[in-house]
């Protein structure tokens, strides 16, 4: 079963076939029993609250529940367009409180609960829970049957995307590897591909068949405009297509491109489930700068398996990413920084590639009173990020308030970038440390010359630090600086 839909209008009389239509498909997955009864409680709450908040309810509108498996796990998605429920809202109405509170009680024993805001689609409220050891229910989508491609190398065609007739065919390319789980939606409009292309936003390099049809395919896409900043990304290969090498071969095209191209650097981001493009990567002068522990769910990436190198790690829920960049000049970021003495000395090992000196903070340097934030949540990721665009003690303090809401609601993952050159970052660091968040490294700060300083927590789950591949002896470091850290300030 790859997944089972339901319909049912908002009437008591349907909560109870609902749910049945529910745990069949517990059953017929596999589930174990002490399972079926927390998912029985669960989905019991949510339909009851859904059909109570909208009965009597308009007859054309109906309670939409979806039932699926991946990965040894069965997801239940209930999609509200009925009255909204707003379950992430923070709110100071002792009612509001008191329902979220019984709402998450009813949902214990859940491995993930999300509340996604999906505009004029309504709300969707996502449980998700482990089948068991038992569970492996049956063909997933990575186990569709397509017949493998055989092909001489030489018949295999490196070049540009031809914009305007084969944006369909990248997209498809997408979908043959990933499903509809591409971390970035913007691959599967076609007209979108073409605009970017159009726009200079993005160059395309594919390998085509001899029939037309696109196996491989790496891109530079361009983030900024003044100095000019690319990321290479997008890359993909049809696993299978049985042409050794073919993925480093579109990217050493891909570099000519971008060794032709005018730039301050060119970013790249790396999931360390698996170290091969970092390898492949590294012969290119990469400057490692961050680590993002169990950032990204394993949800959005394709499994290694599927790819033809290697296993995905059975105990890991969540993906690392490794951020470097290839610079396009000599000194990406000027030619020095000012940094705490304890974040300056122990990262000195990453400013040194990059030509850039640490200044160390004035000791009487504090973090302002107020100052000014922007957030962004990834309900897909199930994770958020801050920009402390004007650092200040007020706006740390909004910030981790906002955090511990959404770990509430499921979230998983926070990054909080500080601009360095503002006063205060020992102060940010301290505050940050005592509720469990622990250094990621240094990132571009908006896609510009600048850099920040980002910081990071993770909710408990299953980020399997010691599976975490990398291949540079930097960035070896930094995973090493960043376990003790991590072991020092989240284990609370």
């Amino acid at each position: 079963m790859n997944n089972a839909v339901i319909k049912i209008p908002f009437s008591r009389q349907f909560t109870a076939p609902a749910v049945g239509f529910i745990l069949a498909c517990a059953r017929e997955l596999k589930a174990e029993e002490g399972k079926i009864d927390l998912i029985k409680r669960a989905a019991e709450f949510i339909i009851s609250l859904l059909v109570e908040k909208n009965s009597p309810g308009d007859a054309e509108n109906k309670l939409s529940i979806d039932v699926s498996e991946a990965d040894g796990k069965m997801a239940v998605k209930f999609f509200n367009r009925g009255i909204p429920i707003f379950l992430s809202a923070v709110s100071d109405r002792e009612s509001d409180r008191a329902f979220i509170s019984e709402f998450y009680e009813a949902a214990r024993g859940m491995d993930n609960i999300l509340v996604d805001n999906l505009g004029r689609h309504g709300q969707k409220i996502t449980i998700e829970t482990a089948l068991g050891g038992a569970s492996a229910a049956g063909p997933g989508p990575d186990a569709r049957q397509r017949e493998e491609i055989h092909v001489k190398d030489e018949d295999i065609e490196i070049r540009p995307l031809k914009a305007g007739s084969e944006e369909h065919k990248l997209s498809r390319l997408f979908h043959s590897v990933y499903g509809y789980n591409y971390i970035n939606e913007f691959v599967y409009y076609p007209g979108q591909l073409g605009e970017m292309i159009k726009q200079g936003r993005l160059v395309s390099i594919v390998a085509a068949l001899p029939n037309g049809r696109l196996v491989g395919h790496v891109g530079l896409v361009k983030w900024g405009e003044s100095p000019p900043v690319y990321e290479a990304a997008l890359g993909l290969v049809d696993p299978l297509v049985k042409s050794k090498g073919l993925f480093g071969k579109i990217f050493r095209k891909t570099m000519e491109h971008a060794k032709e191209t005018p730039m301050q650097y060119c970013f790249f981001d790396f999931v360390t489930n698996h170290d091969f493009s970092q390898k492949l990567i590294s012969k290119y002068g990469i400057r490692d700068m961050a680590l993002f522990v169990g950032c990204q769910t394993k949800a959005t990436q394709a499994r290694l398996e599927k790819l033809g190198i290697g296993r995905n790690p059975a105990d890991m829920d969540r993906y690392t990413i490794l951020l470097s960049i290839i610079p396009g000049v000599e000194r990406p970021f000027g030619k020095n920084i000012k940094l705490p003495a304890s974040l300056g000395e122990s990262l000195e090992f990453l400013l040194k590639p990059l030509n850039l000196a640490w200044l160390p903070e004035p000791r009487f340097s504090t973090l302002p009173g107020g100052g000014k934030y922007e957030s962004k949540c990834s309900p897909l990721q199930g994770a958020v990020s801050y920009d402390l665009t004007s650092p200040g003690r007020a706006a740390l303090e909004e910030i981790l308030a906002g955090w511990r809401e959404l770990l509430r609601n499921g979230y998983q993952y926070a990054s909080v970038d500080i601009p360095i050159g503002n006063p205060g970052l020992g102060n940010a660091h301290n505050i940050l440390a005592a509720s469990g968040f622990f250094i990621a490294g240094l990132v571009p700060y908006r896609y510009s010359d600048k850099l920040a300083f980002r910081f990071q927590a993770v909710a408990p789950a299953r980020i399997a630090l010691d599976k975490i591949k990398v291949a540079s002896e930097n960035s070896r470091k930094l995973l090493e600086l960043i376990k003790a850290d991590y072991q020092r300030n989240c284990l609370i």
